[in-house]
């Protein structure tokens, strides 16, 4: 895939140091790490907030940075739109004026276009004041994309929103990304913000880059799970509707890329789901039991055979890395490993309830 940035920034401020290559593709990418190892940094750096001491930037083919040729892109400049967790607006200006800002010959036809798309139509003569925390969100980024950016960057942008208000915000994010075709760089150090968003994701950890790729290829590193175990993870799987099995209120989702297929609640995927709808589905590793055979006469939904593929042991806990058709961990106690004698290579069952599933 062909990146739509690529970068390599050094960055030392007292005694912490930034070191990060990593070239990003034109998709939304998750930035996770704990607080204060360099995510808002990084971000700071590709926007030209902050300069870094050696390194460059590349976005779409232009350098933003290059310091052996004493390459430094002025901010405005950059064509980059940055989202803060707390928005930012002007709280005199309406949302229209908000959006404008700074425009001075507008395309009238691209402005309604965003407005469209973020569903703000109904917001264009209001005050900030008058908007809930998700709509002044979704104000910021259509501010940011109308300014003309080519990437957006987003720092915790969920930080301020309720629950709702998240599960809310997630779907204009993939709706931006497919209308306007921008890479989208999202920091977070709450894990299951990120799953329920994206796949892809960028650790970092102390100033460095632990990893990069897909959440289910970064399974296979201890250090990795050690790492996203600490935010309270997700596994996720990308199935699409095969069936709606209305006798029982489930539906029955496939895999479009291996035999694993699952049921979920109905009421938990909607009534506007469509037969071949590609969904997201999450669950907690914890929320998963391993057996070495099927089990008879028991009331959890989902079965699904698999491939053990590693064993991590931590504090008392076995992270059980399964191939079911795509990677899922697995989390029981070390005793349970032991006592069942899981190891490498062997036939397990995953079990778990469809109530427990996740589904955007």
């Amino acid at each position: 895939m062909t990146s739509a940035l690529s970068f390599h920034i050094k960055l030392q401020r007292n005694d912490f140091t930034l070191d990060v290559k990593a070239e990003i593709p034109n998709g939304i990418t998750g930035i996770f790490g704990p607080s204060g190892h360099g995510k808002t940094s990084l971000l700071n750096s590709i926007a030209g907030i902050v300069t870094p001491d050696s390194g460059y930037i590349h976005l779409n083919g232009d350098t933003l940075l290059d310091t052996n040729n004493k390459i430094n892109v002025k901010i405005r400049q950059r064509k980059v739109g940055y989202v803060f967790q707390d928005e930012r607006l002007f709280p005199h200006y309406t949302i229209k004026k908000n959006l404008l800002y700074g425009e001075k010959n507008p395309d009238q036809e691209f402005f309604d276009e965003v407005v469209d798309t973020l569903q703000i139509a109904h917001l264009l003569n209001k005050k900030p004041e008058q908007c809930s925390g998700g709509e002044k969100q979704r104000a910021a980024i259509g501010r940011a994309i109308i300014s003309g950016s080519k990437i957006l960057l987003m720092d915790e942008p969920f930080s301020a929103l309720d629950v709702n208000l998240r599960r809310e915000i997630i779907p204009y994010l993939n709706r931006v990304h497919q209308k306007f075709s921008l890479p989208i760089l999202i920091v977070s150090h709450d894990l299951p913000d990120l799953l329920s968003l994206t796949d892809n994701l960028l650790l970092l950890k102390n100033g460095q880059l632990l990893g990069h790729g897909k959440f289910t290829d970064l399974l296979d590193q201890p250090e990795n799970l050690e790492l996203m175990h600490e935010s309270g993870w997700y596994n996720v799987m990308h199935l699409s509707v095969f069936a709606h099995l209305e006798s029982k209120n489930m539906v029955l989702l496939k895999s479009n890329k291996s035999n694993l297929q699952i049921q979920a609640l109905a009421q938990t995927i909607g009534k506007d789901v469509e037969v071949n709808q590609e969904l997201k589905v999450l669950i907690k590793p914890e929320s998963i039991a391993l057996s070495k055979e099927p089990v008879q006469n028991i009331s959890l939904r989902n079965q699904v055979e698999g491939t053990m593929k590693e064993v991590f042991l931590k504090d008392g806990l076995a992270f059980c890395v399964v191939d079911v058709g795509e990677n899922i961990i697995v989390e029981v106690t070390e005793a349970s490993q032991k006592s069942m004698c899981l190891e490498k290579g062997q036939r397990v069952y995953c079990l778990f309830k469809s109530a427990s599933l996740k589904i955007y």
